[in-house]
């Protein structure tokens, strides 16, 4: 689900925020097989990253049971541009993996929960670096923590609704008024 921006409305029900993080959208999947695929969320060429990242392979075959499928955000400590060089053979293996939802769990589909219960089975998986569960809080100030995530460099905020679905078109999951983001 692509966020959409916030045009300062009133929120009805509880809602999170967390740090919009600049670095390219992903999803990582374990089939039932055991196998592992990385794909790119964009509409490049080539979406299938797993050849391109055997080392995400190798951990995320280790840490995600059968049936699994993350959304995320791929990043690199020294920022986007540095990103490609996950890509070569001899690059940067500094690659961290920020995990905002859970879409399947051990082959159930789960995005037609709530979203503070797929956060709740997220937090629940025991993800090791260079997986990471990224970071959320409940609203109280949105310009504080906007504030906040600028000053952690960060390019802005993302606000759910706890209630929120996650819903799946057919070609990807479709925006709707229950995420927004907010830049600076």
């Amino acid at each position: 689900m692509q966020p959409i921006p916030y045009f300062g409305e009133e929120l009805e029900g509880e809602w999170i925020w967390e740090p919009k993080v600049d670095g390219w959208r992903m999803q990582v999947l374990k089939y039932d097989d055991g196998r592992v695929g990385i794909w790119g969320r964009r509409l490049e060429r080539h979406p299938d990253w797993t050849p391109r990242l055997p080392y995400l392979v190798e951990c995320a075959s280790k840490i995600l049971p059968p049936g699994t499928l993350l959304d995320s955000e791929l990043s690199h400590p020294q920022g986007r541009r540095y990103i490609p060089s996950l890509f070569t053979s001899k690059g940067s293996k500094d690659a961290q993996i920020l995990v905002f939802d859970i879409v399947f769990l051990e082959g159930e589909f789960i995005g037609n929960l709530p979203l503070n219960q797929r956060k709740e089975l997220l937090l629940s998986l025991k993800l090791t670096p260079p997986f990471f569960i990224l970071p959320f809080k409940p609203i109280q100030n949105l310009p504080k923590h906007l504030q906040e995530a600028i000053e952690e460099g960060h390019e802005g905020i993302v606000i759910k609704n706890l209630s929120s679905t996650y819903i799946v078109g057919k070609e990807a999951p479709i925006a709707t008024e229950n995420w927004r983001k907010i830049k600076a």
